[in-house]
């Protein structure tokens, strides 16, 4: 018999909402919401990343990290770059002042990390990662 209690979709939404709560938390009292600090990682640690290659990575509505990219350029944290191939392509590249926010905040993210998987084995997160991520790919065959 189905029992809700034992659904992954609930538990991994439930967990989801409160891991993201408690990160959004520890980075907005450093001023920092954690959409725009997952925006920074993904710019930091990318080539040549558009507007969409971010939502796409952020598995948000392009309209959406639209204008959060305005509010993170008008705060002087990124700016857009164009292509030389094609004008209607920008990237996405952090300025000195985005850089210096998102390492400088880089520890919190990884304290929270730790502390979150605290007491688990490396055997134990790879097993659980690779559950996750087949069960990901379970449900995109739907």
């Amino acid at each position: 018999m189905f029992n809700l209690d034992d659904c992954f979709a609930l538990i991994t939404s439930r967990s989801g909402k409160v891991f993201a709560k408690t990160l959004d938390e520890q980075l907005n009292s450093h001023g920092m919401p954690r959409s725009q600090w997952i925006a920074m990682y993904y710019i930091h640690n990318s080539e040549d990343i558009t507007q969409k290659g971010l939502a796409d990575k952020m598995a948000n509505k392009e309209p959406t990290v639209a204008r959060m990219l305005q509010k993170m350029e008008s705060d002087g944290f990124l700016y857009r770059s164009g292509c030389n191939d094609d004008k209607r392509i920008k990237y996405l590249k952090l300025t000195e002042k985005g850089t210096n926010e998102f390492l400088k905040l880089m520890p919190i993210v990884e304290t929270f990390k730790n502390n979150t998987i605290d007491g688990i084995c490396e055997k134990d997160l790879q097993l659980f990662k690779s559950i996750l991520n087949k069960m990901i790919e379970n449900t995109l065959k739907f």
